[in-house]
């Protein structure tokens, strides 16, 4: 490890599991001075903690916080703000999802995935932008996806991301002039729990992925990691697409390969 977390604190939603927890370990291991890990489910984040505390000396901090919650984000910040002087690395990862298409979309599903995925995004930056405005060099990751992208069957989830992706932007524009900067990150097919009820489909369109796999978590953390550290110190406003060359085009190659003129 290189240690390019080194005195940073950085906060993770939805740290309990999938790729929160991989950025979480990461995060570790690249030295951040405090990690906050966030998650509604108190058990896992507990187990995760756990986890993630095998890999290094951070000091970490967990908090229970349903992230489409206003005042549970204002009591969060409040009492967060007595216990750090700053915050450094805000990754806005907390996600849901449920396939339906728009035919069969409940507008319960709807707004139950776009508070999550959308509003829990918006409410991430609005109520951390005072502590991360004190550290003068701070990074804002917000997980998408590359269904904020291009087109998916599932409607709620497909909205919400894009949602995200522009949010960033908008973000980017405003939050500039404090020095904090803020990107999209937007996976492919990764293996995940997310994902577990999904594999046949992951299966089928590896035939299109010119790297021709899912991708793991830890190929997330990675960028995670990058963009949280000053290596990234120009990046701002931009999407990260790390799906191992899914959305290039690849659904040519598997045609011409089914025609055998590939």
């Amino acid at each position: 490890m290189t240690a390019k977390l080194l005195g940073k604190t950085a906060l993770v939603t939805g740290a309990s599991d999938g790729l929160g927890l991989a950025a979480s370990i990461d995060f570790v291991k690249e030295k951040a001075d405090t990690l906050i890990m966030v998650s509604t489910n108190q058990n896992k984040l507990a187990e995760a903690k756990q986890n993630v505390s095998k890999h290094g000396t951070t000091r970490i901090i967990t908090y229970r916080l349903d992230v489409t919650s206003e005042v549970e984000w204002r009591s969060f910040s409040d009492e967060i703000s007595n216990d750090i002087e700053k915050l450094d690395v805000l990754v806005n990862n907390a996600g849901i999802n449920k396939r339906d298409t728009i035919e069969d979309c409940a507008l319960e599903d709807w707004n139950r995935i776009i508070n999550v995925n959308q509003t829990g995004v918006f409410l991430g930056m609005k109520y951390c932008l005072d502590l991360l405005k004190k550290s003068g060099n701070a990074s804002i990751i917000n997980m998408s996806s590359i269904t904020g992208l291009t087109g998916y069957y599932a409607v709620a989830y497909t909205a919400s991301k894009w949602a995200v992706r522009g949010m960033t932007k908008s973000a980017a524009i405003e939050f500039g002039r404090y020095g904090i900067r803020v990107n999209s990150v937007h996976p492919g097919f990764i293996s995940t729990t997310l994902t577990e009820s999904i594999q046949p489909l992951i299966k089928a369109s590896n035939v299109m992925n010119p790297l021709g796999r899912a991708g793991e978590a830890i190929e997330i953390a990675k960028a995670v990691s990058f963009l949280a550290s000053d290596d990234s110190s120009y990046m701002t406003g931009s999407e990260f697409i790390i799906d191992g060359g899914l959305t290039s085009g690849g659904q040519f190659m598997a045609i011409a390969n089914q025609l055998n003129i590939y």
